[in-house]
């Protein structure tokens, strides 16, 4: 019997004391074997690190020292481990038993598939699908994205709707598992991302790459939503505005690239003058300081841009399974498909 390959989850941890003991309780059921868990830490001063030594001396403890943010800190895990597959996980998780072995099964024995994820599902209530992963994720064609169970914020009750293994564009940075070979081969995580949307930027460029991605729904983790950046949402919708745009400007072809950002303009500034009349003015902030950094940080997107685009051996148009030729901005708001089942069902 060949044996099985190591797979180290590395637990991002900034300030995670209220989260980490049930994270790490629930890592320790784990039915999948070799497993190494790591705790990559962004500077904590809530004590976690003191108590992951005392409590869980098995634990691997990386000390950064400073917040490197989702990307610099799992770029520098990543380097400093062994495992095949690496788990992006967060903190603020609990996982099932068998949450990975049948992804890990999945990517065996298939090479091409280069990253996956369980099914996503609030920790706050168990029989609903989680906001940032649900049963994978795919994005419209001007870059906003959604997830098999969540479209905007109407998240919807899981009965097994969801349950057949597909491919999907990107796979929830709340519990990523890639190939350490791609993750590296990629250049990783873009650091510029700090967090948010880094996940799809680089599932982009994995796509680009010639692999594949997909949701194996029979592992099941439990995320608590906005644990990691709940106190500043005005800071979370700044960098979901900004980066959405810097992915669309690295990955998208020419031909797409011109035809999609000036939509992707648009809709922005229509949301920037309906946002406060909704209640959320502070939404059009985010929006007009995200378009301020793209104007300011545009040399430096395209430099990045004719690195991805050099290397890419995939077409747009190879890719339209999983970024749908769509606006899921006028679907959802025009249309009133609230589901991914709608959404297809009407394609």
């Amino acid at each position: 019997m060949t044996p099985r390959p190591l797979v180290t989850i590395i637990i991002l941890n900034y300030n995670g004391l209220k989260f980490l003991p049930r994270c790490l309780e629930s890592l320790g059921k784990t039915v999948y074997a070799p497993v190494e868990i790591v705790v990559a830490d962004n500077g904590s001063s809530d004590g976690s690190l003191e108590y992951v030594r005392k409590q869980h001396p098995d634990v691997r403890v990386l000390e950064f020292g400073t917040n490197y943010g989702y990307s610099g800190a799992y770029n520098r895990a990543i380097h400093v481990v062994s495992g095949k597959y690496c788990v992006l996980l967060n903190f603020d998780v609990e996982v099932e038993p068998g949450w990975l072995d049948d992804a890990i099964e999945f990517m065996e024995q298939d090479s091409s598939i280069a990253a996956a994820q369980p099914k996503l599902k609030q920790y706050q209530d168990h029989d609903r699908f989680e906001y940032s992963g649900g049963s994978g994720g795919f994005l419209d064609a001007y870059g906003f994205p959604f997830v098999r169970g969540r479209i905007f914020d109407e998240t919807e009750p899981d009965s097994g709707q969801y349950d057949d293994p597909v491919e999907v564009f990107w796979a929830t940075g709340a519990s990523l598992i890639v190939r350490r070979e791609t993750f590296l081969k990629v250049g990783g995580l873009d650091e510029d991302f700090f967090m948010h949307m880094e996940e799809l930027d680089l599932c982009w460029r994995i796509w680009l790459n010639g692999q594949r991605i997909v949701v194996v729904p029979k592992g099941v983790v439990y995320h608590w939503a906005g644990a990691a950046l709940s106190a500043d949402r005005v800071r979370k919708m700044y960098l979901n505005h900004r980066n959405s745009l810097a992915m669309m400007i690295k990955n998208y072809g020419l031909r797409n690239l011109c035809f999609r950002l000036p939509v992707r303009l648009l809709l922005d500034w229509v949301a920037f003058f309906v946002s406060p009349f909704k209640g959320e003015p502070k939404r059009s902030l985010a929006i007009m300081w995200a378009h301020a950094y793209i104007l300011a940080a545009i040399p430096r997107i395209l430099q990045k841009r004719r690195g991805v685009q050099a290397e890419r051996i995939v077409s747009d148009e190879d890719l339209q399974h999983v970024i749908l030729p769509i606006s899921i901005v006028y679907r959802y708001y025009v249309r009133k498909q609230k589901t991914y089942t709608q959404l297809r069902k009407n394609s």
